[in-house]
């Protein structure tokens, strides 16, 4: 039976670049042809979250007032008129940073729908999912299994699934040495799943606590970001995959020096500023460098049912609607041990 929801709701606004978010009370969405509203239950908060709170993502300003949130995790309560190929009601889904896309350009036909020049992203050109309900096109519903818990399960939606994302892009086996820059949240995920695949992982980390926790999760090396590390990792046998979580340019030395030959390098990180990669250095050592970015719905299908069957143990800590500015302050300061996640039903 299609529920009724009420015909207003709280959300969590930015009202504009650099300000805020504001606890608003705003119409809640009606879903049209092709839609669905889905009833919260939680969201993660992301780094991008932050990036676009702070104005830092250069949005047209016709996009404010946004609501942010990609890492929702809700029911469905209602389906479009004439909507095809909805997930039935009462379904827990998903609500993952790609919104939409074309459905038909090359990327989208081949599975690389992130790669789409017309996909929207939500919390971005679409309203997102830090609110108590939310559109979602049911094209790109994906279900949540009944093993994965809502509140851990959230941030399984940008941080995990982009882990999983970069590492399928790598030739990653057993024995396979894998280096992680950075151990915050994506970064642990990244852990966890290289580990399940039988690498042998090592972490670079400026934060002792986050090193420790690296340890704690199966990393079999920890060393300490700064001019050494990339030779400390080299005496540990070397760097065979790179994944890069570390925001910042200054990292490419570890990284070059830390790499065998042959290497596979992959970046994450949002950074903007450019890095001095020299073209002898990848012909020489023939190495191969890319970037990659969340992932697809395929891809997010097939890490959930890993994750259902192999529970990913990364911190996540509970917190209320009204708490997501501190939330997001204590990201900017690096406060946070692993994610934090909107619960909307406590």
């Amino acid at each position: 039976m299609t529920e009724t929801p009420p015909l207003t709701m709280q959300a969590a606004i930015c009202p504009g670049p650099g300000a805020p978010l504001e606890i608003r009370e705003v119409a809640t969405p009606s879903p049209g042809a092709g839609q669905v509203l889905v009833r919260l239950e939680t969201c993660g908060v992301c780094h991008s979250d932050l990036h676009l709170r702070d104005g830092q993502e250069n949005l047209p300003d016709a996009l404010y007032p946004l609501i942010l949130g990609h890492e929702g995790i809700g029911r469905v309560v209602q389906i479009g008129p004439g909507t095809k190929n909805a997930p039935p009601l009462g379904t827990r889904v998903g609500l993952p940073w790609i919104y939409d896309t074309c459905l038909s350009c090359k990327p989208c036909r081949t599975g690389h729908e992130v790669l789409c020049a017309d996909n929207t992203a939500r919390g971005v050109q679409k309203h997102g999912a830090f609110a108590e309900y939310a559109l979602c096109p049911a094209d790109f519903a994906v279900e949540i299994p009944d093993g994965i818990d809502p509140l851990k399960g959230a941030p399984l939606l940008c941080a995990g699934l982009t882990a999983w994302s970069a590492l399928r892009k790598t030739q990653v086996e057993a024995g396979t040495k894998v280096l992680i820059l950075g151990a915050g949240g994506l970064g642990q995920y990244a852990i966890l799943i290289a580990k399940a695949r039988g690498a042998h992982v090592m972490v670079v980390d400026r934060d002792p606590a986050k090193l420790q926790t690296a340890k704690r999760l199966g990393a079999d090396v920890i060393v300490p970001a700064g001019a050494d590390a990339g030779a400390t990792i080299q005496q540990a046998g070397g760097a065979d995959v790179t994944l890069n979580f570390a925001p910042s340019p200054a990292v490419w030395d570890t990284i070059q020096t830390a790499a065998n030959p042959m290497s596979e390098i992959v970046f994450i990180a949002t950074v903007h500023d450019p890095i001095p990669l020299s073209m002898m250095w990848l012909i020489d050592g023939g190495h191969r460098v890319l970037g990659s970015s969340v992932g697809s719905r395929q891809e997010l299908a097939d890490f959930l049912g890993f994750a259902a069957a192999r529970p990913l143990n990364v911190e996540v800590q509970s917190i209320g609607l009204g708490d997501v500015n501190a939330a997001l302050d204590a990201l900017k300061a690096g406060e946070v041990a692993g994610r934090l996640c909107i619960d909307f039903m406590r």
